[in-house]
């Protein structure tokens, strides 16, 4: 009848509703009928004033309402007070001051309505440095006011209390107003006057006042007990008796103190006067101890022992108890004896890991915590993860240390938006990424979700390095981008110019082009960009004298030949281009070169020479390259441009101080050119000439400190300057047009052939300095002179010891690799002659050398020319022959003007090209047989002992000194790499020999010890210490070598041991001395292999086995380096057998190892068998010694029997590897 939160009120004849307390009608009247009216809940919060009062929170609820005070209010009735409940709700201030704990210690307490605030006293401050502040966390700390040096006045001590201070003033001052103690700087400390005071000093003194102190002194006649003559108090005296130098003054356990006049005794501490008297005299009193552990409360303290003592007593704590100052304590010793809880739970290793420690008052106990479950003493981690329901669907468990914690996978996220969380109340939602903003695939991309993921594709005219449809969890990055229609060259013409645009695109004619349809902007292949011809349009176009090209896409203009225009040509600016004719004449430098006439014509030029110069025949200025020649010398102006070291030192700028040597020597000689040709009319002095570039020559000792380049450069200049000035003094000859000049250092002969030259087998003979050159006449008509035909011979002294054999230069010569065994033994001589040509002669030109040294029956002569265009100047035998040798004389043939030498070559030590090529040919033989015994012996297991481990590091030294010498032996064009090849060959042979010594000493101890069973007495040599010694000692060898001589490294033919200097000992001295100790102690075992086999019967000593051992012990000669002693025989008519021997033997000392060690062997040969079959010669290093067949122990005599010892004998060779 009545709708809900209404009463029914029934009346005589009908009912009326009424809505409850709380509740109004939705018609707004108190009484009504019938179910169309509601009772609405009234909101008495809403209302103004709010019905619970000020400084509350109103909380609507049906039909009623809730009231609450707000933090720092209270009610009487009690928080959460709901209308109908007794009482009347009303919220008052809350005094936080009344409870004392609201504010710290030395603060006070301020109330304020809903709150409070807490201020330190005077004299303290917060300890956050705020003035007010809650709670208890916050603490007032004292001011120490003393820290201010003003708090106090001078002469006085400031003292700091708590929440105060106070100022002092010291000993000997006072304070103006009388006060002991005050505040304040406005107070000051004055003297004291001590000696007003009578009591200041004693008797018999006189008192002595100073600022802030005193002094007495004791007057004449007294003196004080301590023998001071100044001191200040009472306690001093002047000339008293002290009575305590008595012992029996006072008793035992007691101190005697003297006074003026008299003295007492007081009980020491820990004991007491009998009659209780704390001073007294006389022995008749005794100090008797006292009991301190007796008294109450104990002077130990709590929790602890007392033991009494006589004097004194002795403190420990007890069982979970320690004291500071450790137990036993004594009165009497320094600290404070107390009995504090030790806290076990500080200790570590108290509790197990994960678990929790908690102390008690002498004792602990260990708990688990949350998370950890108890066992055997220790806490185990609870796997929550192993319960399937520790986490919702689609989320992963993660189990910790203690605890756990559930994320929800890749695409999905908790109901709570907690990234990690606990508990199966969560559930992880799938992510809509599609509905984010920014878009998650990114501009221009459509979404799709998927459960878990989302699906990312690109819109048209787009797309992305990874592809459409891509899902998160694949590789790369979607990124949505403008598709470059214009990377695709097809996209557009030839001629024609793409842009792109976001999604599209289109092409442009490029400047100079149209489309065929004549659109600018179009798309597609289909249209093409058609050249403009703007030539064919204006013929004009360029101007007079000038050209039009087109170009497509535009054009140019441009100068007939002979015309050029003062303005660059620019399509914007055509009228700046003027074609005029050019003056080549005026040109610098000049078209037709030096020393040339130039005539200018309309578009063209024309060159001719100056007087005393000829066109160069094989130029011409029509092509460009027109040049007029002197004839037939050089000039400075020829030398320089064909050199950098030349051009260095006519630089003209500073030269290099490490130059300055080099360029003066250089700059003299071709001073002398300068003089030659400066003056063309001027009659040229041969013999002046001669002199000044005999000074030249002369300092020698200057060209030794130049470099191989320097030498060969300044050598090339001179003799190209002693040549030119020769020709010279040819065109402008003097009075004696045939001269002969004689110098110390240079020798020249010239001759003017005029109408001598009649017949063609005619010679003519030109002699300097013990040479001599002969020239047919023939020669001389085929130099093609055109004017005076002259010829000439020069013979330099010296220069042979400057242009030595190191610049022998022919590498298809099998001994110009081995400069060592080359040695100059003639003068420098050169053939002079005025014709233009110097080679290519029909008969040779004769040249007689005499010999420096007597040539010797194994020497052999190589006639050798001087090159300068060979690396800056090298000696070469092309084109000169030997013709004779003898011991005084050499006779050389050339088709050629040169300058030449003789080189001789000794044959007691010269490599042939046989010797070369067997040297090459075994040491390859050697390295292969060196590589497969090196793999022999790392594969085969049961070749594993310490012989086949010294064989194997004899092979690998061997191997890498062998195959560095045929690589890099050669190598001398860096001089830095040239020395370290040097360095590590000298190391790498010495190696070598190290290990054959070491090879040669193991071989000795195993054989002599051939009779004992025990026979491996070598193996108690370990292999390190066998290491030090092949690897450490040479290393040592070439360290102190190196130090001392690092020149010696590398030389300039070859990447060895200097041998001119004596360094070549540091090699050849440890190699000697190993040949002769390995030799000592190989002829040793060879002896002792002989008696063994001589002790063997006839039948047995012929066995095959018998004989290779005999020839495998005889083979060791090679393997231990013992062959090398063939290289000091390699003199006298036994050279070239010796030099064979040497060469065979040593570069195949790689076959000889590995026939030895490998081939030979019984190890290895059964090493790798062709079936499996069981062998006794199968056995290891280590195998038994065979037992007799009386069954004899293996240390027992071994049987008599010739059989029996050549069965040990196998053994051993299958051990020691002979």
């Amino acid at each position: 009848m009545c709708p809900a939160y209404a009463t029914c009120t029934n009346t005589s004849r009908s009912y009326y509703c009424s809505c409850k307390r709380g509740f109004l009608s939705s018609n707004g009247l108190k009484t009504f009928k019938g179910p169309g009216v509601e009772c609405k809940d009234i909101d008495e919060c809403s209302q103004s004033p709010t019905p619970c009062g000020p400084n509350s929170i109103c909380r609507n609820l049906p039909g009623r309402y809730r009231c609450s005070c707000m933090t720092g209010f209270s009610s009487p009735t009690g928080n959460n007070w709901i209308s109908g409940k007794q009482g009347h709700f009303t919220c008052r201030d809350v005094d936080e001051c009344a409870n004392p704990r609201s504010c710290p210690e030395h603060s006070t307490c301020h109330n304020s309505p809903g709150s409070y605030s807490c201020v330190c006293n005077p004299g303290f401050q917060s300890r956050s440095g705020r003035k007010s502040f809650q709670g208890l966390k916050e603490m007032c700390e004292d001011v120490d006011e003393c820290a201010s040096p003003r708090s106090c006045p001078e002469h006085s001590t400031c003292h700091n209390s708590l929440g105060s201070y106070s100022c002092a003033c010291n000993p000997g001052y006072n304070s103006r107003s009388g006060k002991k103690t005050f505040q304040g700087p406005g107070e000051t400390c004055q003297d004291v006057d001590e000696c007003a005071n009578p009591r200041s000093c004693p008797d018999h003194s006189t008192c002595h006042n100073s600022l802030g102190n005193y002094s007495c002194v004791c007057n004449p006649g007294f003196q004080s007990r301590s023998g001071r003559k100044s001191f200040q108090g009472p306690g001093e005296m002047c000339q008293d008796v002290d009575e305590c130098a008595n012992p029996r003054s006072c008793p035992e356990h007691s101190t005697c103190h003297n006074s003026v006049g008299s003295y007492s005794c007081a009980c020491n501490s820990g004991y007491i006067s009998r009659s209780g008297k704390k001073t007294f005299q006389g022995p008749g009193e005794t100090c008797q101890d006292i009991d301190e552990c007796s008294q109450k409360p104990p002077p130990c303290g709590p929790n602890s022992r007392c033991r009494n003592l006589p004097g004194r007593y002795e403190c420990s704590c007890l069982t979970g108890f320690s004291s500071p100052t450790g137990n036993n304590w004594i009165s009497g010793k320094p600290g404070h004896f107390t009995c504090t809880d030790i806290n076990e739970c500080l200790s570590h290793g108290v509790c197990p890991e994960h678990s929790e420690c908690t102390n008690s008052l002498g004792s602990y106990r260990c708990s688990c915590k949350v998370g950890f479950t108890s066992g055997n003493s220790t806490c185990e981690d609870v796997d929550e993860c192993a319960n399937p329901r520790s986490c919702p669907e689609h989320s992963t468990c993660h189990n910790s240390l203690g605890s756990y914690s559930c994320v929800c996978n890749p695409g999905f996220q908790s109901r709570s938006g907690k990234k990690s969380f606990q508990g199966p109340g969560e559930m992880c939602q799938d992510i809509d990424e599609c509905s984010q903003t920014p878009p998650t695939c990114g501009p221009n991309s459509s979404c799709r979700n998927l459960p878990g993921r989302y699906e990312c594709s690109c819109l048209t005219g787009f797309s992305s390095p990874t592809g459409n449809n891509w899902i998160p969890g694949k590789s790369g990055h979607f990124t949505c981008t403008d598709v470059d229609e214009c990377a695709n060259p097809r996209s557009c013409p030839e001629h024609s110019t793409c842009h792109n645009s976001l999604g599209s695109y289109s092409c442009v004619c490029n400047p100079g082009f149209q489309s065929r349809s004549g659109k600018k902007n179009f798309q597609g292949p289909g249209e093409t960009c058609e050249d403009v011809d703007e030539c064919s349009r204006n013929s004009t176009l360029c101007g007079p004298s000038s050209v039009c090209t087109n170009i497509p896409g535009k054009y140019s203009c441009s100068c007939l030949p002979g015309f050029f225009s003062p303005g660059v040509w620019s399509p914007e600016k055509p009228e700046a281009f003027k074609c005029a004719d050019i003056d080549e004449c005026l040109q610098d430098p000049s078209r037709c070169g030096p020393d040339s006439v130039c005539t200018n014509t309309l578009g063209s030029y024309s060159c001719g020479c100056v007087v005393g110069f000829h066109p160069n025949p094989e130029g011409s200025w029509k092509h460009g390259n027109f040049s007029c020649q002197r004839i037939p010398f050089k000039c400075k102006d020829d030398v320089i441009p064909s050199n950098m070291q030349v051009q260095l030192c006519h630089a003209g700028a500073a030269v290099e101080p490490k130059y300055v040597s080099f360029c003066a020597l250089m700059n003299a000689t071709l001073s002398v050119l300068d003089n030659v040709c400066e003056n063309k009319t001027t009659v040229v002095s041969l013999k002046s000439t001669a002199k000044r570039l005999d000074s030249v020559i002369e300092k020698t000792s200057k060209w030794s400190n130049f470099t191989k380049e320097e030498t060969s450069t300044l050598a090339t200049v001179l003799l190209e300057s002693v040549e030119s000035t020769t020709l010279a003094a040819f065109l402008k000859p003097s009075a004696n047009v045939s001269q002969t000049i004689q110098t110390k250092h240079l020798d020249i002969e010239s001759k003017v052939i005029d109408k001598e030259c009649t017949k063609e087998n005619e010679t003519f003979k030109l002699k300097a300095k013990g040479d001599e050159m002969k020239i047919w006449c023939s020669t001389i008509k085929e130099s093609e002179s055109t004017g005076i035909n002259g010829v000439a011979f020069v013979s330099f002294s010296g220069m042979e010891s400057i242009l030595d054999e190191r610049f022998l230069k022919d590498l298809q010569i099998p001994w110009a690799s081995s400069k060592k065994k080359l040695k100059m033994n003639s003068r420098v001589v050169g053939g002079i002659i005025t014709g233009g040509k110097k080679d290519g002669f029909s008969k040779p030109v004769i040249y007689t050398l005499e010999n420096i040294k007597p040539k010797q029956d194994f020497e052999s002569a190589i006639c050798v020319s001087w090159k300068p265009d060979v690396e800056g100047g090298r000696w070469t035998p092309s084109g000169c022959v030997l013709l004779e040798a003898s011991k005084t004389h050499t006779v050389c043939g050339c088709n050629q003007m040169v300058n030449l030498a003789v080189i001789m070559a000794s044959g007691e030590v010269t490599m042939e090209f046989t010797l070369y090529l067997i040297s090459h040919v075994g040491t390859i033989i050697s390295l292969v047989c060196l590589a497969m015994a090196i793999i022999t012996f790392l594969l085969c297991r049961t070749l594993r002992n310490q012989n086949t481990y010294i064989h194997l590091h004899l092979c690998i030294c061997l191997f890498l000194a062998k195959m560095l010498f045929l690589t890099g032996v050669d190598k001398t064009d860096n001089q830095m790499g040239c020395a370290l090849i040097a360095g590590f060959l000298h190391y790498l042979f010495l190696a070598c020999f190290f290990w054959m010594l070491v090879e040669a000493v193991m071989l000795f101890l195993m054989v002599r010890n051939l009779k004992v069973v025990n026979y491996f007495s070598s193996r108690n040599i370990k292999m390190l210490y066998l290491c030090a010694f092949g690897y450490g000692l040479p290393g040592l060898v070439v360290a102190v070598s190196a130090g001392l001589q690092p020149q010696g490294y590398g030389m300039y033919n070859r990447c060895w041991l200097n041998t001119e200097t004596g360094f070549i000992w540091s090699f050849l001295g440890p190699v000697c001395t190993i040949i002769v100790v390995n030799s000592i102690l190989l002829t040793w075992t060879l002896c002792i292999l002989r008696q063994k086999l001589s002790s063997v019967n006839a039948e047995v000593s012929t066995l095959k086995d018998t004989r290779l051992l005999t020839f495998k012990a005889f083979a060791q000669i090679f393997i231990l380096g013992c062959s090398w002693v063939l290289g000091i025989f390699q003199i006298g008519p036994m050279a070239n057998i010796m030099a064979y021997l040497f060469t065979i033997i040593n570069s195949l000392q790689g076959a000889f190892i590995f026939l030895i060690h490998c081939v030979l062997s019984r190890q290895v040969r059964t090493c790798c068998p062709p079936s499996p079959a069981p062998s006794r010669e199968l056995a290891p290093a280590t195998h038994t010694p065979p037992v007799s067949k009386h069954g004899s122990s293996p240390h027992g005599v071994y049987p008599p029997s010739g059989t029996g010892r050549i069965q040990k004998m196998h053994d051993q060779e299958d051990q020691t590897q002979l």
